[in-house]
Order: C-alpha cells, then sequence, then structure tokens
C-alpha cells in the first residue's frame, strides 16, 4: 500500500503545480484585468484540479486510517 500512497502523493504534487500554474490568471481576474468570459475556462478547469486533489486526499487518509487499523491489530 505504501507505493499507492506515494503515487496518489505524486498526482496530488502535478495537480498543485497545474493549480499554481494557473494562479496569474486568477489574480488578473480579481485585479479586473480579464473579464468573467476571459476566465471562464480557466475557472473551470481550477475547479476541476481542485475536486481531484480533494478526492486524493480523502483517499491517503483512508489509506492511511487502514494502515492505522492494521497496526492496531
Amino acid at each position: 500500500m505504501d507505493e499507492r500512497k506515494k503515487a496518489i502523493e505524486s498526482e496530488i504534487a502535478g495537480l498543485k503545480q497545474l493549480l499554481t500554474g494557473t494562479d496569474y490568471k486568477a489574480l488578473k481576474f480579481a485585479e479586473g484585468q480579464i473579464s468573467e468570459k476571459d476566465y471562464a475556462e480557466t475557472k473551470q478547469q481550477r475547479q476541476s484540479l481542485r475536486d481531484k486533489i480533494n478526492e486524493l486526499e480523502s483517499e491517503l487518509e483512508s489509506i492511511g486510517e487502514s494502515e492505522g487499523a492494521e497496526d492496531a491489530e
């Protein structure tokens, strides 16, 4: 299970890097330099990345909980 945990952590890191790569567009939108229309696709992509990160983090938690249960036995 340790390999699965490392794979998930690696995937999360990659997704966070992608999310960070779009920060400049979020800032430009927040500062009013691009319109809602111009930002809409990026906004949707960022939400999809956050959803996937949250899903993977939940999976990591469940792996940690199951490892803890196995250790208790």
